[in-house]
């Protein structure tokens, strides 16, 4: 069986926990939509803007060689070679050499310009052997192109190479006289590619149709990766392309012969996606462990008491029905736990109600018993005062007169319940006389009372139906004189009143069968002399509980010992 406790948990946490990965979910993938529609509008615009700042980069550098080309001092040097050191060729050479540093000054620092005239000699300011061997390779390329630019990426000098074959645009334009290099500096790609990178994942790269040209600016791509996102035959389009089994969105701006294309991992672009769905599932553990925790908060304000209440109940089945369950709260449970109150209240008042209509029809029993003298006792003494009148006018039925009206006296009490333990010694001495008179010869006894509790109240008539069961059940049974000892002690919070006497006794089965009687509280009057001593025992228990009441110790043929214990008080 679940407790309360634990639907509740299940409860509110699938109440908290399906929402939200439903919300969170939804929230995800619309999220990826939009940041990806966001991220390809954004891109387009600024890939197409990147492919015309490079191609501005482009004419100009492309002009620039079409000026040094068509420039009439590089002309006139090229045209004649330098068989003579005439002062016309050294003014050539003067015109040539100006003309060089002007367009070097030009454009700064980021081009390198060299001149190669037909019979292989290189003209140009920070010619090094790296740059003079690359030339010397180039310089059949260059005369395949005709006059017409060729880009080239120099790896292998760290140069973005434009060079061309330079024809005589004077008397033969099909005639070539020399060759054109501009070694260009990388970073200025750089720099221009920069303006545009937003993402630290984004990577550009671009490359000619002739395959000469290929810059990027991830060095491990693969040139077949590249032409992969350029191959799609619309312009600035967009789409998802697998490298190394991570997926990519590519994009492609194509400009004349040359080819910009961007990639970045779809994972960089769909990261803020990522990291507000972790978020939100942190959120959801926090609300989760929250909601637990407020779970067992209420759980625990609510089935504490009611745990409480189901023990009480649980108490009610085993018959104890005196218990007070605590108000605490003005809600249902409170109202239950006051009708439990109520109930426990109104069942007690029942259970005492009961228990003083019974105790009050045992007292009048018991009172009823107290009035009603053993007749026989009455025939026996009047038998013998009126034989011993009869027979001689002796003092001794003055005494037994005297004792019988102070036995009366005592034992009526005008009526009270409660008398003093002296009172209670005298009332069974007078009895003792009587009998003493009575069974002259064959009775002897003797009383020995703590003069400390003389006046320690209880109830009344207890020791006289004791002795009488010694006398008519222990010493007339037997051929010789018996004793009878009477006790009257105190111990600590206790007064014990003991008769003892020498009689036959019981054997150890019958002591049991009285022990037995005494316990099972019958009421049968003809069971033998054990009804004396349960309605001895009945008025103990019913006055001072269920603790006190008689204590029986016997052996056949020597005698029997019956012991009163009652409060001190």
């Amino acid at each position: 069986m679940r407790s309360i406790r634990t639907q509740m948990m299940l409860f509110f946490s699938l109440l908290i926990f399906v929402p939200i990965v439903i919300s969170s979910a939804n929230v995800y993938y619309a999220l990826e939509n939009y940041l990806e529609k966001q991220y390809v509008k954004q891109q387009a615009q600024s890939i197409d803007n990147l492919a015309s700042e490079l191609g501005e980069w482009r004419f100009k550098l492309q002009d620039l060689s079409l000026r040094l080309f068509g420039d009439r001092r590089v002309q006139q040097f090229l045209r004649y070679p330098n068989t003579a050191q005439t002062g016309e060729q050294l003014q050539r050479t003067t015109d040539f050499r100006q003309a060089l540093q002007i367009y070097t000054s030009t454009n700064n620092a980021e081009v390198s310009i060299f001149v190669v005239r037909g019979n292989g000699t290189i003209y140009g300011d920070g010619l090094s052997a790296a740059y003079k061997s690359y030339i010397d390779s180039r310089i059949e390329t260059a005369r395949r192109g005709a006059g017409l630019p060729v880009w080239e990426n120099a790896g292998e000098i760290g140069r973005i190479a434009l060079f061309r074959q330079i024809n005589d645009n004077e008397t033969d334009l099909n005639r070539p006289i020399g060759y054109l290099f501009l070694l260009l500096d990388k970073r200025e790609v750089d720099r221009i590619i920069g303006r545009y990178s937003v993402d630290a994942g984004q990577q550009y790269a671009v490359y000619d149709a002739a395959g000469s040209l290929e810059l990027s600016t991830d060095p491990g791509i693969s040139g077949a990766f590249l032409r992969r996102i350029g191959s799609e035959p619309r312009v600035s389009a967009q789409r998802t392309m697998q490298l190394d089994g991570e997926s990519y969105i590519t994009f492609a701006e194509k400009r004349s012969d040359w080819t910009l294309v961007s990639w970045i991992p779809e994972k960089e672009v769909l990261q803020p996606a990522r990291e507000l769905f972790f978020g939100i599932l942190f959120i959801t553990v926090a609300l989760l462990c929250f909601s637990v925790f407020m779970v067992l908060f209420l759980s625990h304000r609510i089935t504490k008491p009611l745990k409480m209440i189901q023990r009480k109940m649980k108490q009610i089945g085993e018959g104890v029905f005196i218990f007070k369950v605590p108000v605490v709260r003005n809600d249902e449970v409170g109202e239950l736990a006051f009708a439990m109150n109520r109930m426990s209240d109104e069942i007690v008042s029942l259970i005492q109600k009961n228990r003083e209509e019974e105790a009050k029809r045992r007292r009048i029993q018991l009172q009823t018993l107290e009035y009603q003298i053993n007749p026989h006792f009455l025939y026996n003494t009047l038998d013998s005062v009126n034989m011993l009148a009869r027979k001689h006018k002796d003092p001794i039925i003055a005494d037994i007169v005297t004792y019988l009206s102070r036995l009366f006296r005592i034992g009526l009490n005008q009526g009270r319940e409660l008398i003093t333990v002296a009172d209670e010694v005298r009332h069974v001495t007078y009895y003792l006389k009587i009998q003493e008179i009575r069974f002259s010869g064959q009775l002897y006894w003797q009383i020995h009372m703590d003069e400390s509790i003389a006046n320690v109240k209880m109830i009344k008539f207890l020791l006289q139906p004791l002795v009488e069961n010694s006398i008519n059940h222990g010493i007339r049974k037997r051929d010789e004189p018996g004793h009878i000892e009477i006790c009257v002690r105190a111990e600590p919070d206790f007064i014990v009143l003991e008769v003892k006497d020498d009689g036959v006794g019981m054997n150890r089965e019958r002591l049991e069968q009285v022990r037995q009687s005494l316990a099972a509280g019958s009421d049968d009057q003809e069971a033998d002399h054990g009804f004396g001593l349960r309605n001895v025992h009945q008025r103990i228990q019913l006055h001072y509980g269920d603790r006190y009441g008689l204590e029986l110790a016997s052996e056949s043929g020597q005698g029997t010992t019956v012991a009163i214990r009652l409060p001190n008080r």
